[in-house]
């Protein structure tokens, strides 16, 4: 067997492995079950159509949202000017998901245990199937796609890359009903079908090609720049004479093209009916809020932030950008359609206001892209470990055309001084030092796939540098460090108390207005409805700068909290010359959540200017929360 096929299978095994037995999402239950908040959304349009035959009003949803809890409240569709409302997400995804849909409403429909409501059991279950097959097909398309162009070794290990060390493994096997599944299988039949085009241009292929746009572009808009990877495939701009060889191919094969073109535009028009016949408008804009910071993209968050940079979280896939400079000499014909592709995706992908894409593990918008980047990725083992591809010699799929073949995909000549270089490095200690990072980044990625789901210590939309290094590689749960996610100051190692600079009983207070006792004594601090703010406890200081101060306090609570926007504050400020120069705060219900009755503390150090006072302050998380009690405050020098 050869390895590219045993590198499937071991994909394939890995992902039904963490599908089944790790993480079975369709037997979870209200926010984390198959159809649970954007996938709810995507999917609304066939319980709407099929079921309650309610696409204009979505009555039901309300009672979805009561009875099994997908998300907190129906932001899946809004009211519309006409007074109907209108789903949020296009509609493609339904789509792809109607032919699973439809085998769970007839299982549900003779079922006497689950109700045909399109949100049970057999819904949840079959949604997940069939993103499981959707998954196993993409990386099959991708196997055979990248069989034209590399040598074998080489694409076994790119598919063992994008399976184990990327955050594809969650978007297939996990949260595979995400769009980001479907649409890297789109991107995998897209380009295969496209160089089959090129091999042999016929009207199925044409028209599969603006199927594949088409769906692509009714599942996420912004995906209609893919119809760049067929215009330029195989186009070497470097090479006198090919812009006019293809203009030529085009005017041979134009009416083909015209045909591709209307499938894509035919297939997009179901999103301007469904519209039309919802709200009385060819065009809704249904992201409301949500938009594109063209002229301040957030690039650079988007690829290094802690947050959910893409890179921070897929550290494999720099190999992947890297990988454009021996694609650019190894196949410089596939260089041009997938660096312009990528370089545009990025972009666009950034430019949305919302970049970090809430809920996601790391960057799930980069998922569809890994088929593109995936060529860049397979060039840049091949030349560290010293696998030049021999075209002449290279083996297709079976049943598939070469790529010596192709039309207007002329022989790149050999570039001497790289391939020379190649192997000068390759028998060094290159393929050593990148082999050992490959493994590294594999357990990252298989790390934090864990962290995501069972092990908890990944928090999406919240992830902060310090929280990041504190818990990198731990598996013990610790919530004292989810304090991180608040301030970057924690004092390192054991604390030795120094200068006690303030302290309170509050013995002089009431907590009847709590319903709480106090923690020690007779009195205590209650912050609840009508005092949710605590005085300002103020003590003059005369302390170097850099000096680690912390304040301590004991608090009881009776209920947790489970919105962090309303979590108490514990806060920590500098002031000179009755000046605030620093602030540091912590949300206690981090670790007050799991424990009622605890000691709290903030650490900060006195900035590096100075400070003449230390301010310590509470705020309840508003007038609406239970009442909690504060006691035995102190505030002193640590050491």
């Amino acid at each position: 067997m050869r390895s590219a096929t045993l590198a499937l299978l071991a994909s394939y095994l890995l992902i039904s492995l963490v599908h089944f037995c790790y993480y079975p999402k369709w037997q979870q239950a209200g926010a984390e079950a198959t159809i649970s908040y954007d996938v709810s959304g995507y999917y609304m349009y066939l319980p709407a159509a099929f079921i309650y035959q309610d696409l204009k009003e979505v009555k039901f949803l309300d009672d979805v949202i009561s009875d099994y809890r997908p998300t907190s409240d129906p932001y899946q569709a809004f009211t519309h000017e006409s007074g109907n409302r209108v789903m949020k997400y296009s509609l493609g995804q339904s789509v792809m998901y109607l032919p699973f849909f439809a085998v769970a409403h007839g299982w549900a429909s003779v079922s006497e245990i689950y109700p045909a409501d399109g949100f049970s059991h057999p819904y949840q279950f079959m949604i997940s199937l069939g993103s499981l097959l959707v998954s196993f097909l993409g990386l099959y398309w991708l196997m055979v796609l990248l069989r034209h162009y590399f040598r074998e070794e080489a694409v076994a290990l790119t598919l063992l890359c994008i399976a184990f060390g990327t955050n594809y493994l969650n978007y297939s096997a996990i949260d595979g009903a995400m769009t980001h599944n479907n649409v890297f299988t789109l991107y995998a039949l897209l380009l295969l079908t496209t160089h089959r085009f090129y091999t042999k241009a016929s009207w199925r292929r044409a028209l599969l090609i603006g199927g594949c746009i088409g769906l692509m572009a009714l599942t996420r808009p912004t995906e209609i720049i893919a119809a760049l990877l067929p215009i330029l495939w195989g186009l070497d701009l470097t090479k006198k004479g090919a812009i006019q060889e293809r203009l030529a191919f085009f005017g041979q094969h134009w009416a083909k093209l015209v045909g591709a073109a209307a499938v894509t535009l035919a297939i997009g028009s179901l999103q301007l009916f469904y519209w039309k016949y919802v709200s009385g408008d060819w065009i809704v804009y249904s992201y409301q809020d949500q938009g594109f910071d063209w002229l301040k993209a957030h690039i650079y968050h988007g690829l290094f932030s802690y947050k959910a940079g893409w890179l921070v979280y897929t550290p494999l896939m720099a190999f992947g950008a890297l990988g454009f400079l021996p694609l650019f000499f190894q196949r410089r014909e596939i260089f041009f359609p997938t660096f312009l592709h990528a370089v545009l995706f990025i972009y666009v992908a950034f430019a949305w206001s919302v970049w970090w894409y809430g809920g996601s593990l790391g960057q799930r918008t980069m998922v569809q892209a890994y088929v593109t980047l995936s060529f860049p990725l397979a060039a840049f083992l091949g030349w560290v470990f010293g696998w030049e591809k021999d075209l002449e010699a290279s083996r297709s799929d079976e049943g598939a055309e070469g790529p010596s073949s192709v039309q207007g995909l002329g022989a790149q000549p050999q570039v001497q001084g790289v391939a020379k270089e190649q192997g000068k490095t390759s028998a060094k200690i290159l393929p050593f030092f990148i082999g050992g990072l490959l493994l590294l980044f594999t357990w990252h990625n298989l790390w934090f796939t864990h962290q995501a789901h069972r092990g908890g210590l990944f928090l999406t939309e919240q992830m902060t540098e310090t929280y990041f290094w504190r818990t990198l590689y731990t598996f013990d749960k610790n919530y004292d460090d989810r304090l991180a996610l608040d301030t970057p100051e924690f004092f390192p190692g054991e604390a030795t108390i120094g200068q006690l600079l303030y302290e309170n009983d509050f013995e002089d207070r009431s907590t009847d207005d709590c319903g709480l006792t106090p923690v020690t004594g007779n009195g205590a601090l209650c912050l609840v409805a009508k005092q949710q703010n605590s005085p300002d406890f103020i003590t003059d200081i005369d302390l170097p700068p850099r000096t680690w101060i912390r304040a301590s306090v004991d608090v009881k609570i009776d209920q947790p909290r489970g919105n962090r926007d309303n979590s108490a504050q514990m806060i920590i400020a500098f002031r000179r010359n009755g000046v605030e120069v620093k602030r540091r705060m912590i949300r206690m219900h981090r670790v007050l959540n799991h424990d009622w009755r605890r000691s709290v503390h903030i650490d900060s150090k006195v900035p590096d200017a100075g400070a003449d006072q230390v301010v310590v302050s509470f705020w309840n998380g508003g007038n609406s929360q239970p009442g909690m009690v504060l006691d035995g405050l102190r505030v002193f020098t640590v050491e």
